[in-house]
């Protein structure tokens, strides 16, 4: 499918292996296996407890009384409040006219934080429909004796943001949109562009290992290796009418059906099928290939 350079290179995915995708399913095979450990048996040669030995009075009363002290020690240190500080990751999605002062004022964090969790520059600009994710630390009072039932209500409640998060991302993925707002998925050189009829995306440059990053919310609709000439492939669809792919990758860290954000690492980058590391990227616009440029910001860093 790649022609010699010396050529023109078809470095993006034909009509018809994304016919073939269209066609995939996603099927999962669950396997499961159970290791049942056996007690041991105490071996003859242990001592034995005398079953003629009896306990004195006193010293049953003495047992009692540390105990019933032992007890008492625990319920007290149980009920004693412990404070705790807790991390909160929330997602907010960007406005039009929306830019990283008014977003970290109105959520009261200093701009340069906004920025590095999303790792942008504080005079980055901001494109609407971007998500953008707020780190806050809280503290907490809780009852020493309840770690776990703090941290099962912390897990439920971040179960119910991820589920209403997937929820929004699945809706928007039914859309028809005229546009897509993205982030480039690589810091590192364009060191192939795009050009009509002889390349199909634009392929930046990096070290084996660099993450990959979703260039918007959406729905990994192809993970894996079964096209060869692409080596690691993952193919996100934003909307009905915008869809993301990601070549040569050296490892995938997600599947076919997740959800996956902006900025959310999704691979790491490599050189399989391909002759230098870096990422192929391209964008299709109603199945067809078109330059991702003019929907990337000006410079990987925003």
């Amino acid at each position: 499918m790649f022609e010699d350079r010396s050529g023109q290179r078809a470095s993006g995915l034909t009509r018809r292996v994304w016919q073939r995708l269209a066609g995939l399913g996603l099927a999962a095979l669950l396997g499961a296996c159970a290791n049942v450990s056996q007690q041991q048996q105490p071996s003859p040669s242990q001592p034995q407890p005398d079953p003629s030995a009896a306990v004195s009075p006193a010293s049953g009363a003495a047992a009692t009384a540390a105990a019933a002290a032992a007890a008492a020690s625990q319920q007290q240190a149980a009920s004693a409040p412990v404070t705790r500080v807790v991390t909160k990751t929330t997602w907010v999605r960007v406005r039009r006219g929306d830019s990283l002062l008014r977003i970290a004022s109105s959520h009261k964090v200093p701009v340069k934080e906004l920025a590095a969790w999303n790792g942008l520059k504080p005079d980055s600009h901001l494109r609407a429909g971007q998500s953008l994710k707020l780190v806050s630390k809280q503290t907490i009072t809780v009852q020493a004796a309840a770690p776990a039932q703090t941290g099962g209500a912390n897990a439920a409640a971040a179960t119910d943001t991820n589920a209403a998060q997937s929820r929004e991302v699945a809706a928007e993925v039914k859309r028809h949109a005229r546009s897509v707002a993205l982030v480039w998925p690589a810091q590192g050189r364009v060191v192939e562009p795009f050009e009509p009829g002889a390349t199909r995306g634009i392929e930046i440059a990096g070290k084996a290992g660099d993450p990959v990053i979703a260039a918007a919310d959406g729905k990994v609709m192809y993970a894996g290796t079964g096209l060869n000439e692409y080596g690691s492939l993952i193919i996100v669809q934003h909307n009905k009418d915008f869809l993301t792919a990601y070549s040569h990758n050296r490892r995938l860290l997600v599947k076919t059906g997740d959800m996956v954000h902006q900025g959310q690492q999704i691979a790491e980058m490599g050189s399989e099928n391909n002759d230098r590391v870096a990422v192929l990227f391209e964008v299709r616009r109603d199945g067809k290939p078109v330059d991702p440029m003019p929907y990337l910001p000006s410079s990987p860093q925003g």
